[in-house]
């Protein structure tokens, strides 16, 4: 027996949020991304942002520029990612390397923040 809504159209349960990060909704906007280190939880707001870079290869690199830090993520899939900060939709990036059954989508093995 299915669960039904009034209408008896069958109700399906949105998907689960990514286990790599967050995104918000097509049209909210993202005032901060915050970047969940292994140690702590850094957060930039979008203006710092001035570059970010993707290298194929294994892992693959993601790179970004805020201000005089350097964010590097390493991880597989990572196209997601990108494509989030692209888009102004990456609200939050962690890791995601020690799940034993990992979700579809990027794995992160690693973020790291360099500052000069």
């Amino acid at each position: 027996m299915g669960i039904e809504n009034p209408h008896g159209q069958r109700v399906v349960a949105p998907a689960p949020p990514p286990s790599w990060g967050e995104v918000v909704l097509d049209g909210q906007q993202v005032r901060a991304i915050r970047f969940c280190l292994a140690d702590r939880v850094v957060t930039f707001p979008v203006t710092v942002l001035k570059k970010w870079e993707h290298l194929a290869g294994e892992p693959e690199i993601l790179t970004l520029s805020a201000g005089n830090d350097h964010l590097v993520i390493e991880g597989v899939n990572l196209a997601l990612v990108r494509a989030a900060l692209d888009l102004g939709r990456l609200a939050e990036v962690r890791m995601n390397y020690d799940r034993l059954h990992p979700r579809p989508g990027p794995i992160i093995r690693a973020i790291t923040l360099e500052t000069p």
